[in-house]
This record gives structure tokens, sequence and C-alpha cells, in this order.
């Protein structure tokens, strides 16, 4: 009887060391993924608050139609050149750069080439940083032919548009309904949800409505979203988020919206 018991005790005794060495592994698996998650979190966010571009003038080259569109980087980190995405018009077009130094460093303004056969006609152009933080220029461009610096640009074919690609294209603020009007444009060539979207106002999740109200958001679509209760014309940043993580950000005074009613 006192053997059978100790080998009981034993087998128990055993049962619970790897019972707990396994939780523990477990446990401090699951500890080191959050860990790791948080970082980066707080790194995309770190990026995003410390980001900004400004484009300060656009050129169009009528013998190469090449626009030209020179940009600062105005926040206070280093961008890499290669990470920026630039739209014309609503479309996303490969481009090259001068200086060719990959580091764009606070401060310092590079001009961006895209192949634009279109010419000299009003333009809109959107430059968006790999944490998705937008720049914005419209308007004629102004005649390069003589003043573009004479760059052999290394301009790339189009490639497969993405899959998953939003844009803010405008943030406005109806003061008499207490409404603040958003702007996007889905550029990707998936279908996206509106309803499944996250909108972020300051930091903030907000409920938000939607224009047309149709849940599908196809392709070159533009939706307008609407945040109640937001008045005022104070500095504001807004994210709009996808389900899927995708996001675009817009950081600045939004456009006063007159109520025609």
């Amino acid at each position: 009887m006192g053997f059978e018991t100790t080998v009981v005790i034993s087998i128990f005794f055993v049962s619970v060391l790897v019972l707990g060495t396994n939780s523990y592994a477990v446990m401090s698996s699951s500890n080191d993924i959050v860990s790791d998650a948080e970082d980066i979190r707080y790194e995309m966010q770190y990026n995003k608050l410390n980001s900004a571009v400004t484009p300060v003038s656009m050129n169009f080259d009528n013998e190469s139609s090449i626009l030209t569109v020179e940009i600062t980087n105005s926040g206070n980190i280093v961008l890499d050149s290669d990470e920026v995405s630039i739209l014309v018009d609503g479309y996303l077009l490969n481009y090259d750069y001068y200086p060719e130094t990959l580091k764009w460093y606070p401060g310092e303004t590079k001009i961006f080439a895209v192949e634009d056969p279109d010419g000299s006609t009003n333009k809109r152009v959107k430059v968006v940083t790999d944490s998705g933080v937008t720049g914005y220029i419209g308007g004629v461009p102004s005649s390069g032919d003589g003043t573009i610096p004479d760059i052999d640009w290394d301009i790339e074919p189009p490639e497969t548009e993405p899959e998953e690609f939003i844009t803010i294209d405008m943030v406005g603020i109806n003061n008499k309904n207490s409404q603040l009007v958003i702007q996007a444009t889905n550029h990707g060539t998936n279908t996206l949800y509106a309803d499944e979207l996250s909108i972020l106002v300051d930091g903030r999740v907000k409920l938000y409505s939607y224009s047309p109200d149709t849940r599908t958001w196809f392709p070159k679509e533009t939706k307008t979203f609407i945040v109640e209760g937001i008045s005022g014309t104070t500095h504001t940043k807004v994210d709009l988020i996808t389900d899927t993580g995708i996001s675009t950000t817009f950081s600045g005074v939004p456009e006063k919206i007159k109520d025609n009613n």
C-alpha cells in the first residue's frame, strides 16, 4: 500500500511539473507576441504623428510628358524616398526622384517625377507616405520647358494596382449641423465594405454614416462619410482604416462647408 501511494504521488508530481513547464512556455510565448505587437503599434503611431509632407509646386514638360512635383518633408522623422505613393487625378503612378538618395530628411525638398501623357491641364496630385499621411496640391502645372533639371528620369512602366489602397480626398466641417464630412476614394482593385471601416477623429473612434448608402465600396468609387456631433475649424486629425488594417490619414484644418438649406 505504501509503495502504491508513493508511485501515485510521484506520477502526480511529474505531471504537475510537465504541465507547469508547458504552461510557462505558452504564457511566455504569448507575452512575447503581445509585446512585439505593442512595439509595432507604438512605432506606427509614432511615425504617423511625426510624419508630414508638403507639395510645394508642380511643373509639366511638354516635350517629355514628365510631370514633376517639388515636395518637402515637413515632418520630424526621416522618410524613405521609394516608399511614397503618388496619385495623379486618382491614378497611382510609378515615379523617380531627385536627389537620388534613399533617405529623405526633415526639411529637405525633393523633386518627384511621373510620366503624365495627359498634358498640362488641371491636375490633382496626392502624396501618401508609407504610414498613410498625405499631402495635396492641385491646379494647372507651370510650364517646365527649359526650367526642369536635365535629369535622365528612370520611371518604370505601370504595375498591377494594389488590392487595397484608400485616400482621403477632402475633409470639411458643417458647423450648422455639427457634422464632419470626409470624402474618400477606393483606389485598389478589391471591393471594400463601407460599414466595416474605423474612423478616428483626434484618436477617438467615431460612429458614422455614408453616402451613397450602399454597403459595397467599389474600386475607383468615392464615398462621403459623415461624423455627427463635431463643430469648429481647429486642427483635426482623421484616420480612416479598413478591416484589414489599410489606412489613410488627414491632418489639418477642415474646409468650411455651407449648408444650402
